[in-house]
Parts: structure tokens; C-alpha cells; sequence
């Protein structure tokens, strides 16, 4: 029964004098866009080792990284959010916020099994996803819009006839 209550004791003792985890310093991790220097950023949290410069933002000065204070997230330009319009998986600046894009065909190719890539002045590239025939021109302005389960329509302007989509680059 000692023997029990001695390892009880120092079991207890053992986690009242563990350190908290700093949740300010996990959450500027969450920051860093590379996988392998996110973990170490967080390896380093969990083994309370401090974070070095290298792990930090591009938005985080030297005296914000000494408070421990989190990095303000920069303000994303309506160009940027429309850049990244389509690419929500891949790029962190896109927007939510734009529900459609309006833009004109430079060129239209064909992949080998016969879906349509657009080719549109704003320098994206959208190819065809659905089967179904989709007519347009180049010099058409097109309109896409997002659709259900993060998927894209792409429609010509003064048509109602779509087909789905998804950004190439």
C-alpha cells in the first residue's frame, strides 16, 4: 500500500510540475506555409525549445517574436483574391469572398481525351471536368462561378448553358 501511494505521489508531482503549453507560440506555427518547417516549428513548442527566426513569418518583426505575440495575418489585395480564385487547395490568398470571375478567352486547346482547356486573359488556365459540350470562341467572355462541394461552372456570357471546371495553374 506505501509502495502504491509513494508512486501515486510521485506521478502527480510529476504532472503539476510540467510546464503549460504555449498556445501562442502553437498558433504561429500554424502560420508557416512549408509542411517540414511547420513541424519542427512545432516539435520545438511541444519540447519547450524557443522558436528561432528562421520558423518565423514574413509578418512577424523581431520584437513581436520576443512577446510571443501572434503574427497579424496581411491584408489579401482584391487582385490577389481574384489571382487566386480556383486554386483555394494549392493557395492560401485565395478568397472565399468572390463568388464569380468574369474574363475573356485568349485560347482554347484540346487535352488527348477531348475536354477543353481555356486559356483566359487574366492569365488563368481552366480545363473542361464534364463531358458535356461546352461551345465557345476564343474572344468570348466567359463567367465562372463556384458550384457545390468547392467545385467551379464555367458559363459564356449571355448563355445558360455550363460545364464544370477546374484551374490548371
Amino acid at each position: 500500500m506505501k509502495k502504491t501511494m509513494i508512486l501515486f505521489a510521485l506521478g502527480f508531482s510529476s504532472l503539476c510540475a510540467a510546464e503549460p503549453i504555449n498556445t501562442q507560440a502553437l498558433q504561429a506555427c500554424t502560420l508557416i506555409e512549408n509542411d517540414f518547417k511547420r513541424l519542427m516549428c512545432y516539435d520545438n513548442v511541444i519540447a519547450n525549445k524557443p522558436i528561432t527566426a528562421k520558423h518565423a513569418t514574413k509578418n512577424m518583426t523581431p520584437n513581436d517574436e520576443q512577446s510571443g505575440a501572434v503574427a497579424p495575418v496581411a491584408s489579401v489585395t482584391p487582385e490577389l483574391k481574384e489571382e487566386g480564385f480556383g486554386l483555394e487547395r494549392r493557395v492560401k490568398v485565395a478568397s472565399e469572398e468572390i463568388e464569380a470571375i468574369t474574363a475573356d478567352v485568349i485560347k482554347i486547346t484540346k487535352t488527348r481525351r477531348g475536354k477543353k482547356v481555356f486559356t483566359l486573359d487574366n492569365g488563368q488556365e481552366w480545363t473542361q471536368v464534364s463531358k458535356e459540350t461546352f461551345f465557345a470562341d476564343e474572344g468570348d467572355t466567359l463567367i465562372i462561378q463556384r458550384a457545390s462541394f468547392g467545385s467551379f461552372l464555367m458559363k459564356k456570357k449571355g448563355s445558360n448553358r455550363t460545364t464544370r471546371v477546374k484551374r490548371v495553374n
